[in-house]
């Protein structure tokens, strides 16, 4: 799975409250059945008042632009410019992550004080100590 072309994130807007909605956004990856949102990392999320026209069951958009006026905010004029300042800050933190973990392999010390090697036969034994407990523990 791969981040998709940078600057293209997803959108997801749902009620939040009686007189709020949110809008949540997630990075795009490409997957070998095609382009998805990653929901499993939330970027940002942003409150949004409710707007009239817009009071229907949750929805998705995708976003690719900070400039409110950009077709991709053409079906929500009343919150286009609270989706794109959702957007710049979405894609802040995006681009912060990503440089965190390229940094990070890149920093033989970090990733050696962030690793655990377990010598080789010891996880087996680990696993068959668990299940004899467990085992003796269900006779009781």
């Amino acid at each position: 799975m791969n981040i998709s072309a940078f600057g293209a994130l997803a959108v997801e807007l749902h009620p939040h409250s009686p007189t709020r909605w949110v809008a949540t956004y997630y990075p795009m990856v490409h997957t070998p059945s095609g382009r998805w949102a990653d929901v499993t990392w939330t970027l940002h999320q942003r409150c949004m008042p409710l707007a009239p026209e817009l009071m229907t069951p949750a929805r998705w958009l995708e976003a690719r632009s900070p400039d409110p006026d950009d077709s991709c905010y053409a079906g929500h004029r009343a919150w286009s410019e609270a989706l794109a300042a959702g957007y710049a800050a979405a894609l802040d933190v995006l681009a912060a992550e990503a440089v965190e973990e390229v940094s990070s392999l890149e920093n033989p010390d970090q990733l050696r004080q962030a690793s655990i090697v377990v010598p080789a036969g010891q996880l087996a034994e680990w696993v068959l100590d668990d299940l004899e407990d467990e085992t003796a523990q269900v006779r009781g």
